[in-house]
């Protein structure tokens, strides 16, 4: 049976007190590896020093540019697949992309947290052509550590905002936008 609230209590990393303006991803992975007991020893800092960089700027590859900086025609990110990969390093992730959010739900029954693709404060995605292929430039990642059912509410801890609930429909719509997510075992 399923329980009606899950909270797995993840700590929050603040990237901007970091100076990682673009850090999200980096963050949202650090904070699911440490509630796991991975790495526990290591800052965000270090983590950050450990990211495979992408040399042509395609964040399917490695971060397209510079956690710290914006760069002109640089996508600042990393998505799914190399940010799994890279997690491979310190523990095992599932590769969530297309996945219902009904998967990321049973994931927290397992006490497994999600990193999320989503936007910045949930906004709606402002999509921009890049070289390699269409992302919402307004791009985040948050760790999804848990659910309220009974408040059709989820729990996020997100590097630019805090940790917050937030409502489950919005999350839901975001996520879908892109469902792109990686689950940390």
């Amino acid at each position: 049976m399923n329980k009606k609230i899950v909270l797995l209590n993840a700590e929050n990393i603040k990237q901007m007190q970091w100076g990682a303006i673009n850090g999200c991803e980096a963050a949202s992975l650090l904070e699911g590896l440490h509630l796991k007991n991975k790495i526990t020893e290591v800052s965000y800092g270090e983590f950050l020093k450990t990211m495979p960089i992408s040399k042509s700027g395609n964040p399917y590859e490695g971060f397209g540019g510079s956690p710290y900086k914006n760069q002109p025609g640089k996508f600042e990110a990393i998505f799914t697949r190399p940010l799994k990969k890279w997690a491979s390093r310190f523990d095992e992730t599932i590769d969530l992309d297309g996945s219902d959010p009904d998967t990321f739900y049973s994931q927290l029954q397992k006490e497994n947290p999600v990193l999320v693709f989503v936007t910045v404060h949930f906004e709606s995605p402002q999509w921009e052509e890049y070289a390699f292929g269409r992302a919402p430039e307004n791009n985040h990642a948050v760790l999804l550590d848990g659910i309220d059912y009974q408040k059709d509410l989820v729990h996020l801890s997100d590097p630019i905002d805090g940790k917050y609930w937030l409502k489950k429909e919005k999350f839901e719509r975001i996520y879908a936008t892109r469902k792109m997510a990686l689950s940390i075992l």
